[in-house]
């Protein structure tokens, strides 16, 4: 595999995993977040967006404008399935966030040890989705992969992800 491929699959694989991660803030709902009532979990007002509708609409979205065969529906079913369970895991990473907040602050070491371990957690998860991503594009056709490289950039750049 050309080293130029293998940087595009994995750039495409952290684009995904990272705009499953960054659902709930999809739609400008974060943008210039600066000075709004936000607290960086997604929570603005109390209310907090369902990333997993977000990752049910962009499924949709994607798999109309890819116009799949036949022979790629069982991968794309298992690569839509993984973006599930992504949603899943980042509401209940969330959910479990909120719930976990002291009434008192964290001291900044125990703040810090939480922190490392969801990184490491959204890690492990990243990695399980860059694997998804690489299985399903390599079904694709070159005008699907261009299809799907487009949509997730364009998805990455409304959620604020990337300028």
């Amino acid at each position: 595999m050309k080293l130029h491929t293998k940087i595009s699959l994995g750039l495409i694989a952290s684009v995904f995993a990272v705009g499953v991660a960054t659902a709930a803030q999809h739609d400008g709902a974060m943008k210039g977040h600066a000075g709004m009532d936000c607290d960086g979990m997604g929570m603005m007002h109390g209310k907090m967006m369902d990333p997993a509708a977000t990752a049910h609409k962009h499924l949709a979205e994607l798999k109309s404008e890819l116009k799949l065969t036949k022979d790629q529906e069982p991968a794309w079913q298992t690569f839509s399935d993984e973006v599930n369970a992504q949603a899943k895991n980042m509401t209940a990473m969330r959910d479990k966030m909120k719930m976990d907040r002291p009434d008192m602050p964290m001291a900044t070491p125990d703040r810090m040890e939480m922190m490392s371990g969801m990184m490491k957690d959204r890690a492990q998860m990243m990695a399980t989705m860059a694997d998804a991503v690489k299985t399903f594009y390599a079904t694709l056709t070159p005008e699907q992969k261009s299809t799907f490289d487009k949509m997730h950039m364009n998805h990455m750049k409304s959620a604020g992800g990337m300028k």
